[in-house]
């Protein structure tokens, strides 16, 4: 008997979790607009070695999603609620180099956004070469500012 309470009780903890999380999420329309930026890398000598990454960025009332990062563009991007950073998620495919010139190249964009505050938003972004798992994955920071 004690069994079945414990899992109920665990049971009731996940949903009650998972309930107070969706009532808390904001609406994705706070993004809609063009949005520009740049971001630097973590890694001190790639962020030497290539400078800063500019960050262009395009959600319409629909919700379709275009940009550009660095001279690559970035296409079949979707925005969701990242209830594991607390924030918002963009995936997309990356399209051409984004550094000309360079031998780095990535074919998967993160964008691992915040609230949007006065037109601006801060977050992390990540270039990878796949969304599962990638050893060579480049994380850095990034502001993006909403054009007026």
């Amino acid at each position: 008997m004690k069994l079945i309470s414990k899992f109920n009780l665990v049971l009731f903890l996940s949903l009650c979790t998972q309930v107070m999380g969706q009532t808390e999420a904001v609406n994705l329309d706070q993004f809609i607009g063009d949005w520009h930026g740049e971001g630097h890398f973590y890694n001190v000598n790639l962020s030497a070695e290539v400078g800063l990454v500019r960050f262009t960025l395009r959600v319409t009332p629909d919700m379709e999603i275009t940009g550009s990062v660095g001279n690559a563009e970035f296409v079949d991007a979707e925005i969701e609620i990242d209830d594991w950073n607390d924030g918002y998620k963009i995936q997309g495919t990356i399209v051409g180099p984004i550094f000309p010139n360079s031998e780095f190249h990535k074919k998967r964009m993160t964008l691992l956004l915040k609230e949007v505050q006065d037109d601006i938003t801060i977050g992390d972004f990540h270039l990878a070469s796949n969304f599962i798992f990638d050893f060579s994955m480049r994380p850095g920071e990034i502001t993006l500012r909403r054009n007026p």
